[in-house]
């Protein structure tokens, strides 16, 4: 049953992938050829605004969700349902936001729509929480792997970044659905390939300058991560959304009209630049007319460089959607290009082959930007027909991502991190496999709000626990009687006939809901410190759940061998 379904979301990803790209291109090209190029700083600005009144009036509910960060949140937190909507919201939005200038990338849509896709077929099937895992994964692999033309990257950022941990049981079905987007999607799009040049073979002797780079590369993801960090604290101080949406146009389309190459995704300039078309970048920029100097080239390349990811930016959360996927990548693209002029101008002698470095950037970049050095290595080298770079590639992850890592460990010495280890995600998803339905314990003899002193005690006399409910005649949950609350009453005979359950019933400190994840139900049981919580179902008493019981299943799944799927 997997493999099938596996084929079957795949499937339908490729197509979404297909669907996207369309909308961009035709947006793109009506927008550009609409509008007199004088005015093309003006097109992020109504991209914005049109993003920004449809996410207001129309996609209110799946704004929010913005990528990878809130499907693996959706997978720990909330039984890996997610909604239907973002199956087509997060293509328009994002295709308006590209289409029209903005400086982000297309992975955030594809990945929300295809975890959007596997979780909806699983639902749809009443599948458990497992299987609906699985097929998240699926989806998010075909939509990688069809938007880059990339199966093994698509499929090794699914086992990498989206799901908990790697079982061989995973392999064929996330292979599969990687394979089946790509397929479908060069069927009918053709082959693709984003960048593709001759390149020379590696000389061993450039290891040292492979090493320079993945440390320039964990610097420049550190900026690249301190620019978006800032970008958010900015816009989110502008209250208002059009106001923000205003600003933010306005921003970018200042930087586009200074810098053009920061209009859309950015891949027509790193194209320009493996083809030895750098003046291209050039076009109708005010800087044009300077001299055309080295030093000055340089300098256009280094501004582009840094500029990049404050576009994005600006982009992401001023009102545009997109996500820091594709935007890492051009950057770590521009930074290689911008390294290997320096070497060269610097090293004549060397011979170095200026591809080599643009993709070597990107990876070291992408590597810690993503936190999936992994998938960086076989992203890029199946981006870039580049396989012969499998070496140097690895080399590059190992080090940017190595100091990435020892950086952030010193920081946390200093200050508290934030977020959940990888550890405590597969605990959380370990206890999400849990039903709750399975660990209610029912009870058959309520106790009613009209019930006498009398009949309460009579009813703690046939139960081992330690609080009952109290129900009204549709069994709706009105509220708990515990034994402390009895020990008052207990002396005073004459009120076993007269005190009644609705004197004596207090509200619950919380209260489970049948649908909730068992995760968000330990949470209670730790925040109230309770041991014993009543569970309902739209408002009707189903029975109680034994925090005892919760962590005795809990343990028992952690013995298996196969914890996953």
């Amino acid at each position: 049953m997997p493999f099938v379904l596996s084929v079957v979301v795949g499937s339908i990803v490729g197509l979404s992938a297909i669907l996207i790209k369309t909308i961009i291109f035709y947006i793109e090209q009506y927008a550009v050829y609409f509008a007199p190029k004088l005015l093309y700083f003006l097109l992020p600005l109504v991209g914005f605004l049109l993003v920004t009144f449809i996410n207001r009036n129309i996609f209110s509910k799946t704004a929010y969700f913005g990528g990878a960060r809130h499907v693996i949140e959706a997978i720990e937190n909330h039984s890996s349902i997610i909604r239907l909507r973002l199956i087509y919201s997060k293509f328009i939005t994002t295709g308006l936001t590209i289409g029209f200038g903005g400086s982000s990338g297309v992975e955030a849509a594809i990945i929300s729509s295809g975890a959007a896709v596997g979780s909806n077929v699983g639902r749809f099937l009443g599948l458990g929480y497992r299987l609906r895992t699985l097929l998240i994964g699926c989806g998010v692999a075909a939509g990688i792997s069809a938007v880059y033309n990339a199966p093994m990257g698509g499929f090794i950022f699914a086992l990498e970044t989206i799901l908990p941990e790697f079982t061989p049981t995973l392999l064929i079905p996330l292979l599969v659905a990687a394979a089946a987007g790509k397929i479908l999607f060069e069927f009918i799009m053709g082959e693709h390939l984003r960048f593709q040049v001759p390149l020379t073979d590696f000389a061993y002797e450039q290891i040292p300058l492979v090493i320079l780079l993945g440390v320039l590369g964990m610097l420049m993801s550190n900026y690249l991560l301190r620019t978006y960090s800032y970008c958010a604290r900015f816009f989110s101080s502008i209250k208002n959304d059009y106001l923000r949406a205003l600003v933010g146009g306005l921003a970018l389309g200042s930087i586009i009209f200074l810098l053009p190459p920061m209009y859309g995704e950015g891949y027509v300039s790193i194209n320009a630049l493996l083809n030895n078309e750098e003046r291209s970048l050039f076009v109708n920029s005010p800087l044009a007319a300077l001299p055309n100097t080295v030093w000055f080239n340089l300098f256009f390349f280094f501004l582009i460089t840094m500029v990049k990811p404050i576009s994005t930016g600006i982009c992401v959360n001023s009102g545009g959607e997109g996500g820091y996927f594709a935007p890492s990548i051009i950057t770590g693209g521009l930074l290689g290009f911008l390294f290997y002029k320096v070497v060269a101008l610097i090293f004549p002698f060397y011979g170095l082959n200026q591809a080599t470095f643009i993709f070597l950037g990107m990876a070291s970049v992408f590597a810690c930007i993503m936190n999936a050095p992994v998938t960086a290595i076989f992203l890029v080298a199946e981006i870039t027909q580049s396989y012969q770079l499998f070496v140097p590639l690895m080399l590059v992850c190992a080090v940017s991502y190595f100091l990435k890592y020892y950086v952030e460990n010193l920081r946390k010495s200093v200050v508290k991190p934030t977020g959940l280890s990888k550890a405590l995600r597969v605990d959380r998803i370990l206890l999400n496999q849990l039903s709750i339905k399975q660990l209610v314990e029912k009870d058959k003899s309520p106790v009613l709000e009209t019930d006498t002193f009398r009949d309460v005690v009579e009813c703690f006399s046939k139960t081992d626990k330690d609080v009952q409910q109290v129900l009204d005649e549709q069994g709706v949950l009105k509220g708990i009687i515990t034994l402390n609350d009895l020990r008052q009453q207990l002396g005073n005979a004459s009120n076993y006939d007269i005190v009644l359950a609705r004197d004596l019933m207090r509200s619950p400190e919380a209260v489970v809901e049948m649908d909730e994840s068992a995760s968000e139900v330990l949470d209670k049981f730790d925040v109230y410190k309770l041991w014993t919580l009543p569970v309902v179902r739209n408002g009707k008493f189903k029975g109680f759940i034994q925090k005892s019981r919760l962590l005795t299943q809990y343990r028992k799944e952690l013995t298996k061998v196969n914890r996953f799927f």
